[in-house]
């Protein structure tokens, strides 16, 4: 193929320009280059905002411990019928009845527990003691409702734990008594106000009892009892709240190792008890079993 000479030079001068982006290209490309990094920007700004939590509710320490004693002082008798579930976590044993209970002020309450319309169990307390009666072995144990030790058969089934004090706490706990040498402490955190009670004589002591109660609704939802030494001795958790009043309760016992809970399909409050519901009926063939520390 023939070119001239000056022909030749224009395709040289043109292929350069090809090549070589001119000055006047450059700040068009960086201009271009800012855009997209502005529009990635926007974009991705387009997507899913966390919702804003709202304001906590606010309350003092005399709201709170006035809404656990209106509670507690709201409820008189507890009368239900559900399931109970124990479990022991030293032997591994669990076991699960129908139940049907009553419980008045004053440690009184009235335990019926039945494997398919076979009473199992019954418990009788008068608020001074308990009375465990267990039909298939036709023994009754006793003992004093401030027993420090648990309740317990010789084959060490995990019912026999179940302490009549600790149900009758969990399904009507008392008010918050501050004494003169008590002093009573407010926590909160985003979901719950707590309450703690201790014994306090010289500006130092132990914890007697605290309470949790739901920051949005100041119903209890959890419960604690401590000893002399500051240890927990007992704990109980409330939830399935309906008409004011918890479906189900978990009861613990941290150091003996056992968990019982207490699930109702109908409760019923401030209705009439006999007081005839809290004497034992032990049959006259039935052993009867002191029980001590």
């Amino acid at each position: 193929m023939l070119t001239v000479p000056g022909e030749a030079a224009s395709i040289r001068y043109l292929g350069a320009r090809l090549r070589r982006p001119s000055r006047l290209d450059r700040p068009a490309l960086a201009a271009l280059l800012l855009g997209l990094a502005t529009a990635a920007c926007v974009s991705a700004r387009k997507g899913p905002v966390a919702p804003v939590a709202p304001p906590a509710r606010s309350a003092t320490l005399d709201e709170v411990a006035a809404a656990y004693d209106e509670y507690c002082s709201g409820i008189q008798t507890f009368s239900a019928s559900g399931s109970l579930e124990v479990r022991d976590a030293r032997s591994g044993k669990s076991g699960k009845l129908g139940v049907r209970l009553v419980a008045a002020r004053g440690g009184r309450l009235y335990i019926k527990g039945s494997v398919l319309v076979v009473t199992a169990l019954e418990v009788v307390s008068n608020g001074d003691r308990f009375w465990f009666q267990v039909p298939s072995k036709k023994t009754v144990w006793t003992g004093p409702n401030d027993l420090p030790a648990p309740a317990e058969g010789a084959d060490k089934a995990p019912y026999y734990a179940l302490r009549p004090r600790d149900v009758s706490g969990a399904l009507l706990p008392e008010p918050l008594k501050q004494g003169a040498d008590d002093v009573l402490l407010l926590e909160a955190d985003r979901q719950a106000f707590s309450l703690l009670l201790g014994h306090a004589a010289s500006g130092r002591g132990s914890v007697a009892r605290r309470v949790w109660m739901d920051r949005e609704t100041l119903k209890p939802t959890r419960l604690r009892d401590y000893d002399e030494r500051g240890e927990v001795s007992s704990e109980v958790s409330l939830g399935q709240w309906q008409d004011g009043t918890p479906r189900q309760l978990v009861v613990s016992r941290p150091r003996e190792g056992y968990l019982a809970t207490l699930s109702f399909d109908k409760v019923e409050t401030n209705v009439s008890v006999p007081d005839r519901a809290f004497v034992p009926r032990t049959p006259e063939d039935y052993k009867v079993e002191e029980v001590r520390d």
